[in-house]
């Protein structure tokens, strides 16, 4: 049980950090409008990470049942993504992409250009699509989090794995709202970048090495 909830936790964790859309928003909320609509929108993303986690622990299991080819599809393309992830981020430690490695998507770009003090509800409503739609979330949650976990973890296994992977994505956004607010954090970010991009590069790729290597033979 704890290995599998290690290994969890430390894909998710890595996946926390890497830019996406959701951070990009996120980011782009606290430095554009106020700590308070930052906030909004990390609640609204972590509900998306609740509802994810609790459809890839609970949901997506019953198919790979009826369907076993599935599961193995799914680990090849879970470690595909994470090899792929683990490029992005290494190459971009040499290459200076224009607009980083996840662009904000452009709908939510001129959404937060045009409303800049709206309700708190729209902020959480914002962070909570731009989750549910985001790309990386679907591939994450449904391929490389759902075979981490033991696919016979008793019932209270996988309740302590929604809960854990609910209070990494509360406490993480919450902090990332607060800290991004502030600009001497900004400018301490980007300067830390291209360590964050090396570590977390380095340990997605070992975690897609492990995924393709465990289906040999």
């Amino acid at each position: 049980m704890l290995t599998s909830l290690a290994s969890l936790a430390l894909l998710y964790l890595a996946a926390l950090i890497i830019p996406g859309p959701n951070l990009l928003l996120l980011t782009h909320t606290a430095a554009a409008a106020s700590r308070r609509a930052a906030l909004g929108v990390a609640f609204g993303i972590a509900t998306g990470t609740l509802l994810w986690v609790a459809v890839a622990v609970f949901g997506v299991q019953k198919v790979f049942d009826a369907a076993p080819t599935l599961q193995t599809s799914l680990r090849v393309a879970g470690g595909v993504y994470l090899l792929y992830l683990a490029y992005g981020l290494l190459r971009s430690l040499w290459v200076d992409r224009k607009g980083g490695v996840y662009p904000v998507p452009e709908a939510a770009s001129k959404n937060m250009e045009s409303e800049v003090d709206g309700r708190q509800s729209t902020y959480f409503r914002r962070g909570l699509l731009t989750n549910l739609t985001n790309p990386k979330s679907f591939a994450f949650w449904t391929s490389v989090a759902v075979v981490s976990l033991d696919p016979n973890a008793l019932l209270s296994t996988r309740l302590l794995a929604v809960f854990m992977v609910a209070m990494m994505a509360v406490l993480w956004h919450i902090a990332l709202a607060f800290v991004f607010s502030t600009p001497p954090a900004q400018r301490a970010y980007l300067r830390a970048k291209p360590i964050l991009s090396l570590v977390t590069g380095v340990v997605m790729g070992a975690f897609g090495t492990r995924l393709l290597w465990g289906l040999r033979g």
